[in-house]
């Protein structure tokens, strides 16, 4: 699961929406646009999300924040505020000191689906050596209701994790019509069939297939990975192929953007297995077909 700061400054943010336009001339000034807007309140969420967890804890942040069917891993997918509920409070719930802030964001073009993502610190009075990390949430909201959380997963990195350097945010580039529980089966039988190759699994080649040019790969233990370029080497070098096995999907309105997680096994070129769980975010291209924009896998046993 993912581990988040304080407000940020003004500039931040407007550096957030910056990273999420691409082409976007910050010196023309302009009224804000319906994106814009949107994602502005996003980020403010995630903010405030951010300031309720240094005040007053993390897990009363998380169960104010997160949706009642909102999936958290740890690493295995569960229900957040179903589980963590009906475990007992912390007897100092500040004793963990989880500080993030949204470093990078996207919205749908029906503005009810979008991500955040950044960077985070971890400490406790047991474990006082701060560690890093990357977190991932897709956000939703229904009209005239504030943002909660869908989906959050995290990896730990070696160290922090320059978010300019991975280039602009992906973002989704359909303006089509298109009909959600139709677009959404296609997706869960896309990956659950490999893209019609169930028997091999998906293979590197088949993988570099299917991704954004802006694709992020998020892997725990290490810094994210951005960019067909630099990802589609990295996994033909690790791994031989995987399968995909998913539980659940979830789309905006304008099925544009959507997420997909479940179980993974993947299998390496000396035919070494890992399984584990995953997370996907899916963007449409103009012409409307899904590319997979963050691929997040968290290992069932670390390593």
């Amino acid at each position: 699961m993912r581990y988040p700061p304080p407000l940020r400054t003004l500039a931040s943010v407007l550096l957030c929406i910056a990273l999420a336009h691409a082409g976007m001339n910050a010196a023309f000034a302009h009224e804000p646009d319906a994106e814009e807007v949107a994602l502005g309140s996003l980020v403010d969420a995630e903010l405030a999300f951010a300031r309720m967890g240094v005040e007053r804890g993390v897990r009363d942040a998380f169960l104010a924040n997160f949706a009642d069917d909102g999936i958290a891993f740890e690493p295995a997918p569960v229900r957040l505020r179903e589980t963590w509920s009906a475990r007992p409070a912390p007897a100092d719930p500040l004793a963990l000191k989880l500080i993030w802030k949204p470093a990078q964001a996207g919205v749908a073009r029906s503005f009810d689906m979008g991500y955040t993502t950044g960077p985070f610190t971890l400490s406790s009075a047991a474990q006082p050596a701060t560690r890093h990390g990357v977190f991932f949430s897709v956000w939703q909201r229904s009209p005239g209701k504030p943002w909660k959380v869908l989906l959050d997963a995290g990896i730990t990195t070696p160290g922090p994790v320059d978010f300019a350097a991975l280039g602009v945010a992906p973002r989704p580039h359909f303006t089509g019509r298109a009909n959600v529980a139709v677009e959404r089966r296609r997706l869960l039988e896309a990956e659950s069939t490999a893209f019609g190759n169930a028997a091999a699994g998906i293979t590197p080649n088949a993988f570099a297939q299917q991704v954004s040019a802006e694709v992020r790969l998020h892997r725990e233990g290490y810094a994210p990975v951005a960019s067909r370029a630099m990802v589609a080497p990295t996994v033909a070098r690790t791994m031989s192929h995987v399968a995909w096995t998913p539980i659940d999907a979830r789309m905006s309105a304008a099925a544009d953007m959507a997420f997909t997680y479940g179980r993974y096994r993947e299998t390496d070129h000396d035919q070494r297995v890992d399984e584990g769980y995953y997370a996907h975010l899916w963007l449409r291209d103009k012409a409307g077909a899904w590319q997979l924009a963050y691929d997040i896998a968290l290992p069932a046993q670390s390593r």
